[in-house]
């Protein structure tokens, strides 16, 4: 569906909900009229007191004395007052309880170019509609269709458009173009917000009729984000859903959980849901590996990148038992089903849209300038007892170049150079669809480019084509599906992330390029060799990393009625992923002076594929007062997986880089897997009377993950509600409430997350070890062939209710996630010869929580309509039972206990400042009492809540042509300090590295107010040229495991904002234009937070944020 399209559904059915059906003009209320020469003003008072209507007119201009005979008989009001006043040059509006009649004005116009139209509207059937209006834009002039659907309008200008509303249906507008015959009119008949279907991957219901637990997010509102994933897209939309990205990369990993991690361990792999793009399970993540210590950007990337956001529909987030226990095993984490768009019937609509933006890098970190800097680095050397180097120590040593040759009066804020770039971005589409009740097609293709924020010459871009076919046969029994996609997302940009470089680098370090524009290596004036003083960072623009990555992704379906009720049908899809990565190292890139440098490469290659078959059979029966439906069939999966890493060292020219034959020395990796899934499958739903529902589900699930004897494992699962408000007793207690409902569902679920071929002894080989010139192979560990299914119990109980008939939505439900034989690894003696095993653990762990949702429509006026949505998700886990010696054992956290959390928290030492007499951190020890002692006299004392909190709330805002949408996200959360966890930032608190650290020393401005001498008050130990006491080495490794490093990353998150406006038809020039809009989008504009770190969401100093990005563009419709 279209962005315009969407616009004008959601401005009918506000005003379905706000006038119901009695103040709509399409369709006014009936009537009955029987009078005989009754004056106007007596026919009024009678029509006032069936309808409750007021009719207000200006007696200069209608004779309400005039005297009329009548005959009608439940009739239209509009056809009453056709006959009343309509023939004689009236036309009347309805405004809330009155009817205004006014005499119609209309313009002069030239009678050779007025037509007179005729046409017959039509349903999606091919069933005429009854009492549609149709208007003549511009004037009061219209025409309602009669029984066949059928209209005509006189003296209608050759290139007018026509307006045609009724109160079932969306509102559409047609232009005449010179036609007399407009033909058969398609509308599209409107839904109910409880009406909306929703996917519950085999099988569709509604919200209404929904036992499950299931959020529906609508591509109208995806589309509305500048994102390349459709992930990031579902921040802050689903209570409990919690999208984590690992960086601001375009086609970055993003780490999903649903309702908490229901394992032990921590592995993706064990923890995310379920993903399925048009019935094609998708694995989030990918990644082929890494060899050595290249130091590359971009080593996961997120599959969901492969999607393009304007293709999807609709995407549903199922989380309970009865929403997922129909994919079994595989849904134990929750699913995340993503349906793209297919055609639709109607005359071919052709939809383009063209933009242009910029992102940037948001938020810098306060740093310290050079004189700071220098002042602190010396200081630093005072309070070790050191003497201060100066030129002769730097020739000597080779380090604080900083201090000793560099330009102590340069100062260059590296934040801005590597990442104060904008970075623009061009984005284009188009979509074709139309069809005839038979057969409807779509065809859509897609571009974008976006550069880094990075320097340098960088750029990633993405495509892709999509089409899909819906035929149906004559009876409309036979029907099948088509579509295929094929993605494309390319990037070349610089092998290192500039965010590290652009915080850590020294203030006064040399400028990037000589004046004879050649890379500035600031050579040691005193060296024999003029070695670099740097290892300068435009270095690594020469240092490229290449990814070509693609996707193709096909899906068919075919289904046949055998007989009324009995349907069967089948499924396939395939999809598959390669990537493509090459990573370059020239010679050109090092110090020249450095004359045995050499080149390397690195490159890897990643193939994954799937292919599914899901056979099914329904039957649909109507049963006494209710209605039975019942599905069965089985599906089958299979994924194989083929990595390769190669990596190429010694080169000695760069234009052999791209050869790794030509490499002096050689390592490589390679790897394939093949993953098989069979399950069988049955569901039965009955629904008496639209009251009360119930649904039975059943699963066998069988996975290659397990050995023989335990293949196979059982799951099932039962949900049911009650629609209370369909009641008779309650429909009178409670008359404010339109709609209400209690629903439940418990059921089991598997997990077989574990990896492939666990159950069997694997073998490795062993890299540049040969025996009589053979390679060698060695065993991958112990194994344990009986492992089995571990499950998953999941409880949910549910109240949705539904206010001021269905303007404000209310749902409330309580879950609890219960598992048992948790599959993970156990910890094995030394004397066993190997480190873990894989098995069952004996431990039981709970997750528990609450989803609210609510939706209001607010305002819903002629011109103005405004509703709002939000939710909020609560979650807690504990630990239900654990064996003895099972924390060392299973890997656990070893501060968890039974009862406690086993996840969501930290444990660490609490600390106690900074002892104002020798400036160093101090804790307490094992009796609670401050101390500043090395020694390992410290308890874990303190336990910090890390479970994040989100609500999101979101507003849709229209007047008139305007429309306005905007969602915020709200999250509490404790994040780590970046000031105290250098494998995210690489700063060492109050401690400065003297010899590498003339590229890694600048430090925040935090740091000016540590200790300095005896009676200072402060969170902050004394200043160390590089750790060079057992004692500052100790206490500044226990205040990164204390409190010190956790700090309130709580945030506040515009993270979306829309604006866009239709351009009337008058200012259309070319009669082929159905609508123009034109659009402004802003991603994360605003972020408010007490988190001093680059961003509260991505808390990793060494990576890029996320950006903030502001996109305009222009949508056409045809």
């Amino acid at each position: 569906m279209s962005n315009s399209s969407f616009f004008r559904f959601i401005v009918c059915l506000f005003l379905l909900h706000f006038y119901m059906g009695a103040y709509a003009q399409a369709t006014a209320p009936k009537v009955s009229l029987h009078v005989q020469n009754a004056t106007l003003n007596e026919i009024f008072n009678q029509l006032r007191k069936q309808t409750g209507l007021w009719f207000m007119y200006s007696n200069e201009e209608l004779n309400q004395n005039e005297r009329v005979s009548a005959s009608f008989d439940d009739a239209l009001l509009d056809e009453v007052l056709t006959f009343l006043v309509g023939k004689k040059g009236y036309t009347w509006v309805y405004k809330e309880k009155t009817v205004i009649i006014k005499r119609e004005f209309v313009t002069p116009v030239v009678r050779d170019t007025m037509l007179t139209v005729t046409g017959k509207i039509i349903n999606e059937k091919g069933e005429p509609v009854p009492g549609a209006t149709v208007m003549l834009n511009g004037s009061k002039k219209g025409a309602l269709s009669n029984a066949e659907g059928i209209f005509t309008i006189v003296d209608v200008p050759e290139n007018a458009y026509l307006t045609i509303t009724n109160i079932s249906f969306l509102k559409q507008e047609i232009g005449v173009k010179g036609r007399t015959m407009l033909g058969n009119i398609v509308l599209q008949e409107r839904v109910d917000e409880l009406d909306v279907t929703v996917v519950k991957g085999y099988y569709k219901t509604t919200k209404r009729l929904n036992t499950g637990s299931v959020v529906t997010i609508k591509g109208e509102d995806i589309a509305r984000q500048p994102v390349t994933n459709p992930l990031i897209a579902l921040q802050g939309r689903a209570p409990n859903l919690v999208i984590t990205p690992t960086s601001g990369l375009p086609n970055g990993a993003v780490n999903v959980q649903l309702r908490g991690q229901n394992s032990l361990s921590r592995a993706s792999l064990r923890s995310e849901p379920l993903i399925i793009v048009d019935g094609v399970p998708y694995q989030n993540n990918l990644s082929a590996g890494n060899l050595g210590s290249f130091g590359t950007i971009g080593d996961r990337l997120s599959a969901l990148s492969f999607i393009n956001v304007n293709d999807i529909e609709q995407i549903d987030v199922l989380s309970d038992a009865d929403a997922t226990s129909i994919y079994g095993s595989r849904g134990g984490n929750g699913v995340i089903l993503i349906t793209t768009k297919r055609g639709k019937e109607g005359a071919t609509r052709i939809n383009m849209a063209v933009s242009t933006g910029v992102s940037q890098v948001v938020k810098k970190i306060d740093l310290l300038d050079t004189r700071q800097y220098l002042q602190m680095r010396r200081e630093a050397y005072t309070n070790d007892g050191l003497a201060i180097p100066d030129r002769s120590a730097a020739i000597k040593n080779f380090s604080n170049f900083d201090l000793t040759v560099w330009d102590t009066a340069r100062y260059t804020d590296w934040q801005e150079k590597f990442l104060g770039r904008s970075a623009p971005s061009y984005n284009a589409n188009i979509s074709v669809t139309g069809g005839t009740p038979g057969i409807q097609y779509l065809i859509s293709g897609n571009y974008s480019t976006q550069k880094y924020v990075y320097p340098g010459k960088n750029k990633y871009e993405s495509g892709g084509a999509t089409m899909s076919i819906n035929t149906s046969s004559a009876d409309n029994k036979f029907k099948t599906f088509i579509g295929g996609t094929f993605i494309f997302n390319n990037a070349l940009a610089p092998v290192t992330d500039f965010t590290r470089l652009a915080v850590r680098l020294a203030p006064n370090a040399p400028t990037l390029y000589t004046e004879e524009g050649a890379l500035n290596w600031e050579p040691n004036p005193s060296a024999s060799n003029r070695a670099a003083t740097w290892n300068n960072p435009y270095s690594q623009l020469l240092r490229t990393s290449r990814s070509d990555n693609n996707s193709v992704r096909g899906s068919a379906d075919i289904g046949y009625e055998v007989i009324k009720g009995l349907i069967i049908k089948a499924a396939i899809g395939y999809s598959e992923i390669r990537t493509r990565n090459q990573n370059l190292f020239p010679i050109v890139s090092y110090d020249p002076a450095n004359s045995s440098a050499t080149g390397s490469a690195l490159q890897t290659n990643l193939l994954v594929r799937s292919l599914t078959f899901d056979p099914q059979l329904s039957y649909d029966k109507k049963i006494s007062k209710g209605r039975l439906n019942v599905i069965t069939g089985f599906s089958l999966q299979r994924q194989s997986s083929f990595s390769e890493t190669i990596a190429g060292y010694g080169y000695t020219s760069d234009a052999l880089l791209k050869s790794m034959g030509d490499a002096a020395t050689r390592n490589s990796v390679n790897g394939s897997s093949q993953y098989k899934y069979a399950a069988v499958f049955g569901r039965i739903s009955y629904n008496w009377e639209g009251k009360y529902l119930l649904n039975l589900t059943g699963r066998r699930d069988g996975s290659s993950r397990f050995g023989p004897g335990h293949t196979f494992g059982n799951f099932w699962s039962t949900g049911g509600a009650w629609i209370f408000t369909e009641e008779d007793n309650i429909k009178r207690v409670l008359p404010v409430m339109s709609f209400g409902k209690l629903r439940f569902s418990y059921g089991t679920s598997g997990n077989d997350g574990i990896g492939d071929y666990q159950y069997l002894e694997l073998y490795e080989g062993i890299n540049n070890i040969t025996y009589q010139n053979l390679s060698l192979i060695k065993s991958g560990g112990a194994v344990n062939p009986d492992y089995h299914w571990e499950e998953l119990r999941k409880l949910e109980l549910a109240l949705e209710t539904g206010f001021f008939k269905d303007r404000l939505l209310i749902s409330a439900a309580y879950w609890r996630t219960r598992a048992d034989d948790q599959l993970g690894t156990y910890r094995l003696p030394a004397t066993a010869g190997t480190t873990e095993i894989i098995m069952n653990q004996d431990a039981r762990i709970q997750n528990m929580g609450w989803d609210f949702i609510l939706t209001s429509r607010n305002i819903n006026s002629e011109d103005l309509s405004w509703s709002t949505s939000a939710n909020l998700g609560l979650q807690a886990n504990k630990l239900l039972s654990m064996p003895a010696g099972g924390y060392n054992g299973y890997f656990a956290n070893p501060f968890i206990r039974v009862g406690q959390p086993f996840t969501g928290f930290a444990t660490v030492y609490e600390s106690k400042g900074v002892n104002v007499a020798n400036g160093l951190y101090q804790f307490s020890d094992l009796v609670g009492n401050v101390s500043t002692s090395s020694n390992n006299s410290y308890i874990f004392a303190k336990k910090i809540d890390t479970r994040p909190l989100t609500l999101g709330l979101s507003n849709n805002i229209s007047w008139k042509r305007f429309s306005l949408s905007f969602f915020i996200q709200f999250t509490r959360q404790m994040g780590r300090n970046y000031l105290y966890d250098p494998a995210f930032s690489g700063f060492n608190v109050g401690s400065f590295n003297s010899t590498a650290g003339v590229e890694f020393g600048n430090l925040p401005v935090e740091l000016l107010n540590h200790w300095r001498k005896p009676g200072d008050v402060s969170t902050i130990q004394r200043l160390t040229s590089g750790l060079t006491t057992e004692t500052l080495r100790s206490m500044l490794n226990k205040a990164r495991e204390s409190d010190l490093a956790w700090v309130d990353a709580s945030f506040i998150r515009l993270r979306n904002l829309s604006v866009s406006y239709d351009i009337p038809f008058s200012r259309k020039r070319n009669g082929q234009l159905q609508n123009i809009r034109v659009y402004m989008i802003g991603q994360n504009l605003l972020t408010i937070t007490k988190y001093k770190g680059l961003d509260p969401e991505v808390q990793n100093g060494s990576v890029l944020p996320m950006l903030r990005s502001i996109t305009g563009g222009i949508q056409l419709e045809l």
